[in-house]
C-alpha cells in the first residue's frame, strides 16, 4: 500500500546528529484518539506509561496494557486510542536504526540491520511483563523517561546505550525466518482480491473461488490463520482504509463511506463507532486537532533545545 503523504509525521524526531527523541503524551478529556494516525521513516517504542490503550499498526490493532511496549517499525502506519474512560499517557522513544550502525555498510549494519530493512527479520510488536527479556526492554524503554527534556547532548550516550540493548533483546528473540507460510500463501490471492477490491462488493463465495476452496474449507483456513472471518476482515480492511481518507483528503463522510465500500452511510458511521470508539467526523476532527498539538508541542521542545545549546556555545566561545 502507498503511504499518503498527508499522513506523514510533522514532528520532528532529533536530528542527523542525534537521530532520536523522545516523547510523552498525556489525555485527560473524553477524546478517544491520543495518537494521530500517521507514520514516519523511524522505528518507535511505545510504553503505555498510565492506562490501558489500543495501539493500531498498519491494519492491525491490539490492547496495550499499562506498562506495556509496542515496537513499531518505520514507513508503519500506526495511531493510539484509549482503551479506557480514564487518563492515559504514553511515553514514545522515536529512532532512526542509523543509530545502531552508522552508514549503511560494515559488520554491525550487514548483521543486525539490513536484515530488518529487507524484511528478512521480523520484531514482535508486542511486549508484556510474562518474559524476562521482555521486562528487560520495558524497563529499557521506562527509563529513557527521565531524558525526556534533556538536551540531546547530554542525552546521547545514554540513548544510544539503550538503543543499543533493546535491539540486541529484539533481535535476539526476532523471528529469524521471515517468511509466508504454506497456508498464508494459499490464501494470499483471496487476500490481494480483497486489497483490490476492498470499494466494490465481494461474497465470500468469490473470495474462495480465487483459491479453488469450498466456501466451508475457505473460512476455516482464513480464521485458523487470521484469527478472524473473511468478512470481518474485509470489513477492518474497509474501516482502515476509511480511517486513512477522513486523515488525508476533504471528502465528505459520505463520500468515504461510499469509497470504501459502504452502500450504507448510517451502517458505516456504526461500524465506524464500534471500532473506533467515535464517529467518523469526530475522528476527523480529533486527528487534525491532535496532530496540530502534538507537532505545535514537539517544535516547543526543539526550539527549548536549540537556544539552549545555542548558549552553551555562547558560554565555550566567551571562556
Amino acid at each position: 500500500m502507498d503511504l499518503p503523504l498527508q499522513l506523514k509525521d510533522t514532528v520532528v524526531h532529533g536530528n542527523s546528529r542525534y537521530p532520536f527523541a523522545v516523547h510523552e503524551t498525556d489525555v485527560e478529556s473524553e477524546d478517544q484518539l491520543m495518537l494521530y494516525l500517521h507514520w514516519h521513516e523511524e522505528a518507535e517504542l511505545l510504553l503505555a506509561v498510565g492506562g490501558d490503550v489500543m495501539v493500531r499498526i498498519n491494519d492491525r490493532t491490539f490492547h496495550l496494557a499499562e506498562g506495556e511496549v509496542a515496537y513499531i517499525e518505520p514507513y508503519a502506519l500506526h495511531a493510539c486510542y484509549k482503551a479506557g474512560s480514564k487518563t492515559c499517557s504514553f511515553l514514545a522513544l522515536v529512532f532512526r536504526p542509523e543509530v545502531i550502525s552508522v552508514g549503511r555498510s560494515g559488520a554491525l549494519y550487514d548483521t543486525y540491520v539490513a536484515p530488518v530493512e529487507r524484511g528478512e527479520v521480523r520484531f514482535l510488536s508486542h511486549m508484556t511483563h510474562e518474559l524476562s527479556w521482555q521486562r528487560h526492554v520495558i524497563e529499557l524503554v521506562a527509563s529513557s523517561r527521565q531524558y525526556k527534556l534533556v538536551p540531546y547532548d547530554r542525552s546521547d550516550l545514554f540513548i544510544r546505550s539503550i538503543l543499543y540493548s533493546i535491539w540486541s533483546e529484539l533481535f535476539l528473540h526476532a523471528d529469524m525466518n521471515s517468511k509466508p507460510s504454506q497456508t498464508y500463501t494459499r490464501l494470499a490471492p483471496a487476500l490481494e482480491y480483497i486489497y483490490q477490491n476492498y470499494k466494490y462488493p465481494i461474497t465470500i463465495e468469490e473470495m474462495a473461488e480465487k483459491v479453488s476452496l469450498s466456501v466451508s474449507r475457505f473460512s476455516y483456513l482464513f480464521r485458523e490463520h487470521l484469527h478472524v472471518s473473511p468478512v470481518a476482515h474485509l470489513l477492518q480492511y474497509r474501516l482502515h482504509q476509511s480511517s486513512i481518507l477522513l486523515q488525508s483528503t476533504d471528502l465528505t463522510v459520505a463520500e468515504i463511506a461510499f469509497e470504501c465500500g459502504f452502500d450504507n452511510l448510517s451502517n458505516f458511521n456504526r461500524q465506524f463507532k464500534s471500532n473506533f470508539g467515535c464517529t467518523p467526523t469526530a475522528y476527523r476532527s480529533e486527528s487534525r486537532q491532535l496532530r496540530e498539538h502534538q507537532t505545535h508541542a514537539q517544535d516547543e521542545r526543539s526550539r527549548m533545545f536549540e537556544t539552549w545549546m545555542q548558549s552553551s556555545e555562547t558560554e565555550k566561545q566567551t571562556s
